[in-house]
């Protein structure tokens, strides 16, 4: 009888631990050390920025990560809630962004990450 309830607890340990992966990733972001990120991905990651092609592999999608942060005065992404389920942790967000010299800005932000043996191997990002 104990099999489904353990079964149901190790789903769900296993959703909050790629939920703390996440959150993780985007503290180190937000903190602007992209070195801190490599643990993160996995070696064969693959972003996809709102509708652009997609970047493949760590060392570009870290490329990527460094060159928003140089070209941003300040590029933050804030949570608003998340849910995790299995492998995909969902994010509904707001990316605080400013160039410099400029106002900043607020955009509503939604992430789809997939999460295996604590590495992010997909994150997809729509911003508007």
């Amino acid at each position: 009888m104990s099999e489904p309830l353990d079964e149901a607890v190790a789903k769900m340990t296993a959703a909050i631990e790629n939920e703390l992966v996440v959150r993780d990733f985007l503290e180190n972001f937000r903190a602007r050390e992209v070195e801190q990120l490599v643990p993160f991905l996995d070696a064969d990651v693959v972003y996809q920025p709102s509708t652009c092609g997609s970047v493949r592999g760590r060392a570009e999608v870290l490329r990527l990560c460094q060159a928003i942060l140089e070209a941003f005065e300040l590029f933050e992404i804030i949570p608003n809630r998340v849910v995790a389920s299995g492998s995909v942790v969902l994010l509904d967000q707001t990316l605080r962004v400013r160039f410099p010299g400029e106002d900043e800005r607020a955009l509503m932000s939604f992430a789809c990450f997939e999460v295996h043996d604590f590495q992010i191997t997909s994150w997809r990002q729509l911003q508007g």
